[in-house]
């Protein structure tokens, strides 16, 4: 049997899978508990940082409206530019960028300050010629600040290559006569101070480009990914995939840009974020084996202790099965194995006093008897069966006791009754009791026989051929020889249990029996010279033809009528 096919194996395996089943689930669990904390922490985070951008921006926005509101109703500033705007003098004009600069100081956080004419033309600003003839967004903003009731505008602008944030406000003298744009730029330093606060990768986005790019990721995974993304998401977490890696992301509208063009991008590696969790998974998996291992030798433990008396009672019972009645399986504990095992003893014990019982029981009667007993029980009474009784006796045996001790007669005698009982019992028939020096002999109870009669002649036969062979011993041993007479009769007979309820035997009475007996009284007349003589009756049962010799009518005490009798008489087996 190998060990999964064992009830040990089995139960081994059963509590193995239990254990790893829990474990796994537990691990699943925390793993997803783990992933969604990851998130709600990046969202809280994000969250968070969006308030602190939107709070800086508004700040700084706030500013650059002081500043520019303070330049916009500086009279010297306006009386300056109200005598230089006409002139093209490149000294006047000078002059005039000069006087922006000292403003664009004052403010502080301004990158530039520019002054365009009311049709959205260049007078002057602060810029690098470079690129200042080529920058025009004075036009979209001018529109949007005549449409607003504070005449003033606000927007995110490219400005070389870079995100500026540009407010715009006209120059009051006191009517609006030139507008003045001022801004601060939201560059890769800015981008790089939000992460560091917030432990995020921020980046900055214009349209379809990407002006500042998180540090450290892959550009083009990384514009791939986001340009997947939808345009905002709002307070949603987006999952892409960038460089192989799953991120976290979050796509905002700038605060304070009216042509919402320009967005946000918050990411936050989701490995990164689960780190501390991985390393936790490593030292649960860690303990988990180690606790895995523990168990499985605890059940392989456990399963023993279970299976131990199991396999001790599955031992028993085998030996029960093969008829050892005196197997005994040790009662290790008081739970429910113990008592089966004290059940298993007690019923042990039980089986052993029967099969005792049944043992004697064979040895007191015949194995019929004892078997119609055991399964009939042994109430009172019996029925009527048709059979044949035969009876045998010892010829001056009386006598000859009387120069026997009784242990050598005893002996003799258990040698004779040894011999007749085999030969009774090989012909189908039943010892029914020992008399003295008889034997009483019934062929067709408890078991049915139809050729009863056929039965007995033979078993009458055997008798005698075993007597002969007993008396070839007893005359080498100087001992009388033995001589037999046997009376057989048939008919109906009551079979059952005779007596009373404290004690009975198993036995058949009637007439037939009576006649049996006289029977075998008429073997010792000599006039017969028969040793086997049966009644008419037996005769006409017979199926099978035997020489059989007529002895003529018979009157027998306490027969109303003589019967007919006749002698089995068969020269080889005669003895005179």
């Amino acid at each position: 049997m190998s060990f999964f096919s064992s009830f040990r194996g089995r139960l081994v395996t059963v509590l193995f899978a239990l254990l790893l089943g829990a474990q796994a689930a537990t691990y699943v669990l925390i793993s997803d508990a783990a992933s969604k904390d990851a998130r709600r922490q990046v969202r809280e985070r994000m969250d968070e940082t969006t308030r602190t951008f939107q709070e800086s921006m508004a700040r700084r926005a706030s500013e650059l409206r002081l500043g520019v509101r303070l330049l916009s109703s500086d009279y010297a500033f306006a009386s300056t530019f109200s005598r230089l705007r006409e002139s093209k003098d490149p000294v006047t004009r000078e002059t005039l960028r000069s006087a922006l600069q000292n403003y664009q100081a004052r403010i502080g956080t301004a990158s530039f300050l520019r002054l365009s004419s009311l049709d959205g033309e260049r007078i002057a600003d602060t810029l690098a010629a470079s690129f200042s003839e080529s920058l025009s967004f004075e036009k979209s903003l001018i529109e949007a600040a005549e449409n607003s009731d504070a005449l003033e505008a606000s927007s995110v602008e490219v400005l070389d290559d870079s995100l500026h944030f540009v407010v715009l406000r006209p120059l009051l003298m006191p009517e609006p006569s030139a507008w003045i744009a001022v801004g601060f730029p939201l560059d890769a330093s800015v981008a790089e101070e939000l992460g560091r606060l917030s432990h995020l990768e921020i980046g900055f986005l214009l349209g379809g480009r990407l002006l500042v790019a998180p540090p450290g990721l892959p550009a083009g995974d990384w514009v791939r990914a986001i340009s997947e993304a939808p345009s905002v998401a709002g307070s949603d977490l987006l999952t892409v995939s960038i460089g192989g890696s799953p991120y976290l992301v979050r796509i905002v509208a700038f605060p304070g840009d009216s042509g919402g063009a320009a967005r946000v991008v918050m990411l936050r590696s989701l490995d990164a974020e689960l780190a501390p969790f991985r390393r936790l998974e490593r030292r649960l998996l860690i303990v988990n084996g180690i606790a895995l291992a523990a168990s499985l030798l605890v059940a392989f433990v456990v399963a023993g202790g279970v299976t131990r008396p199991v396999v001790a009672l599955s031992k028993g019972v085998s030996q029960i099965e093969q008829g050892n009645y005196r197997a005994r399986v040790p009662q290790r504990s008081r739970d429910e194995v113990g008592k089966l095992a004290s059940a298993f003893n007690r019923m042990a014990e039980g089986l052993e006093e029967r099969d005792k019982v049944r043992d004697l029981l064979g040895k007191a009667v015949s194995p019929e008897i004892a078997r119609e007993l055991l399964s009939t029980g042994v109430e009172l009474g019996g029925e009527v069966r048709e059979a044949t009784v035969l009876f045998t006796d010892l010829r001056g045996f009386t006598a000859f006791s009387e120069t026997q001790t009784p242990k050598e007669l005893v002996m003799q005698l258990n040698e004779y009754f040894t011999a007749v009982s085999t030969a009774v019992e090989a012909s189908g028939g039943i010892v029914d009791k020992f008399i003295g020096d008889a034997v009483m002999a019934v062929f067709g109870a408890p078991t049915i026989a139809a050729d009863h009669a056929d039965r007995a002649m033979a078993a009458a036969l055997a008798a005698l051929r075993a007597e002969k062979g007993l008396n070839v011993k007893r005359v080498s041993q100087g001992l009388p020889p033995l001589q037999t007479g046997i009376g057989i009769s048939s008919g109906p007979l009551l079979a059952g249990n005779i007596g009373s309820p404290s004690r009975s035997n198993y036995t058949v009475i009637g007439n037939e029996v009576n006649l049996a007996s006289r029977l075998e009284s008429l073997t010792k007349e000599t006039s017969y010279r028969a040793r086997i003589i049966c009644s008419d009756a037996t005769r006409k049962a017979l199926t099978l033809p035997l020489p059989l010799r007529d002895l003529g009518e018979v009157t027998i005490r306490g027969k109303e009528h003589p019967i007919r009798i006749w002698s089995l008489d068969l020269q080889p087996n005669r003895v005179e």
